[in-house]
């Protein structure tokens, strides 16, 4: 009965665990270059001397689905999205690099370029400074390129700084308590070439509405059946004792 007991009950906590990641999902949904979180369940066999061997069901680690988004087109020039894999690297106001998908841009106060997140956009020479401009724009490769006010119209865009856009293997990234992204190794990845962008477009999250609610709707049956393994072990756990009592 104990064992019963101890394995429903932790069953009932991943089930509520997952409760809580569908619906972060959920509510990120709308959210420019979200990425899902998924966690991996796994079983370990528990045994000693002085109690009943069983096997638990447990939380592995954390996982990041990484499929990219769906483009929506803005035809703002400070709107770009990676194409497939890679990220773009970015600094917290701590200074620590994290790594993001979200490529909604703005120029703050500050003159320092930021996205949606309110991270700074990071090249190879630290935090892209944007200066006045009268007309900005973000190239394939990541250039910044501004006219600076008055500039005739035919006079080149010059470059003010690049991204610096970043790959890892997806094995390779996890998903801190404050939702960015960065590396399990806790290197910062070096510049990759190979990692171009679409400009004037956004990335959309990565969660499918209808698979999350099916997967919700998995997980509370899943949740309702251990509570009514928990109210047999109960009923079963009274009846043994009406027949103990009865024995005397």
């Amino acid at each position: 009965m104990e064992r019963l007991v101890h394995v429903t009950s932790n069953a009932m906590r991943i089930a509520g665990e997952n409760q809580r990641l569908i619906a972060s999902g959920l509510a990120n949904q709308n959210t420019v270059g979200f990425k899902r979180d998924y966690g991996n369940q796994t079983s370990i066999y528990f045994d000693d001397a002085q109690s009943f061997a069983r096997v638990f069901p447990t939380r592995g680690e954390g996982t990041v689905d990484l499929d990219p988004g769906k483009i929506i087109a803005t035809e703002n020039p400070l709107d770009v999205s990676i194409e497939g894999a890679g990220f773009f690297a970015a600094q917290k106001d701590n200074g620590q690099t994290v790594l993001t998908r979200r490529g909604d841009f703005r120029v703050g106060p500050d003159r320092i370029l930021r996205n949606g997140e309110n991270v700074v956009m990071v090249g190879d020479a630290g935090p892209i400074q944007i200066p006045p401009y009268e007309s900005i724009d973000v190239s394939r490769d990541g250039s910044v390129l501004i006219r600076a006010p008055g500039a005739d119209a035919l006079t080149p865009p010059v470059a003010v700084g690049r991204l610096r856009l970043v790959n890892t293997p997806p094995a390779n990234v996890q998903k801190g308590a404050d939702g960015l992204l960065r590396t399990r190794d806790g290197t910062v990845p070096p510049a990759d070439a190979t990692v171009a962008l679409n400009t004037k477009g956004l990335e959309s999250s990565n969660v499918n509405s209808i698979d999350q609610m099916v997967e919700m709707l998995n997980s509370s049956r899943a949740f309702e059946i251990n509570v009514k393994l928990l109210a047999t072990a109960k009923e079963l756990d009274d009846q043994t004792a009406r027949l103990m009592r009865s024995d005397r």
